[in-house]
């Protein structure tokens, strides 16, 4: 999952203004039709991986609208140069660096710069990093249930996944009776998925960090019936829709 932050865009009008506001009158037709406005440039993070006081980050930045060829400093903290590429098309330039939790979270901010033929593009918006990997907490967990006819028979997966929250994350299969039945702690960006074989019933998400804890509806899931034998997977289908329709339909009563 790459998170992706823009800077906000400058309005070209108020600038063009501005400027026509200061120019003397002998100047201002010589203005008139040269004032240009720079174009944005985006800055996105990826979690590469997970350490116990750090992360791998690849941190891209993006002025989509310079021409060729762009030179990309990656600039952190104090306007401290972290890296520089220069890209000779339209791609993105990406940076993988190493970051470590530190006493001060001032100390882990990123933002870019760029420059081209049109001038010098940015800075964009600043990454607090700190924020981002060690105190974010986790939101809007999301959950999706599936129902496969498989030639082995039926399977019923639940895939949870929080749209934000400092890494690592665990994600909880809990029942209704408060049972944690299963526990993943994927790679950062993935969901978990739960394998809910002969497993039926009110079963909720629940995704947590180190910040906080949240948690899912409650989704109902029926009973699924494998069947015995290779040779009867038609009828064992079969068997577990109309199964699944009479169950559905005792819970509704």
């Amino acid at each position: 999952m790459e998170v992706r932050i823009s800077s906000p865009q400058v309005s070209s009008r108020n600038t063009w203004a501005a400027s026509l506001r200061c120019t003397p009158p002998s100047l201002r037709n010589q203005s008139i039709g040269i004032q240009q406005a720079t174009p944005e440039i985006s800055i996105a993070y990826q979690v590469l991986k997970v350490y116990p006081r750090g992360r791998q980050v690849r941190i891209t930045c993006n002025a989509s609208q310079a021409p060729p060829p762009v030179t990309y400093s990656l600039l952190a903290s104090r306007d401290m140069q972290v890296d520089k590429k220069v890209m000779d098309t339209h791609k993105p330039a990406s940076f993988n660096i190493n970051i470590t939790l530190k006493s001060s979270p001032d100390l882990l901010t990123y933002f870019c710069q760029a420059a081209s033929s049109l001038g010098v593009h940015g800075p964009s918006a600043r990454l607090q990093m700190y924020w981002e990997l060690w105190a974010k907490p986790v939101s809007q967990v999301q959950v999706d249930f599936t129902l496969q006819d498989r030639e082995s028979g039926p399977r019923a997966e639940m895939s949870c996944q929080a749209s934000s929250g400092s890494p690592p994350i665990s994600y909880l299969l809990v029942g209704k009776n408060g049972r944690v039945y299963m526990q993943q702690r994927p790679h950062h960006g993935q969901p978990a998925n739960f394998q809910l074989s002969g497993m039926w019933g009110w079963f909720q998400c629940q995704a947590e960090n180190s910040v906080s804890v949240q948690s899912s509806a409650f989704k109902l899931v029926p009973p699924v019936q494998l069947p015995l034998v290779p040779t009867s997977v038609l009828a064992g289908s079969l068997f577990t829709i109309a199964a699944i329709t009479c169950w559905m339909v005792r819970t509704r009563l």
